[in-house]
């Protein structure tokens, strides 16, 4: 019983983990778009004020 007992709680502890690290993928990965999204109109305002300038 025992035994059993220590393999049901080792299954939670990695099930525990595997979420964490999931949630945190999924942040890291929402808080890096939002970075490439105003890299990307950071960028578009930078062409259009060039093409502005140069015309």
């Amino acid at each position: 019983m025992k035994k059993y007992l220590i393999i049901a709680l080792l299954v939670l502890a990695l099930l525990v983990v595997g979420y964490l690290t999931f949630v945190v993928a999924v942040f890291e990965i929402v808080i890096g778009s939002i970075f490439l999204v105003i890299c990307a109109f950071a960028l578009l305002g930078v062409w259009i004020m060039w093409k502005k300038k140069t015309d």
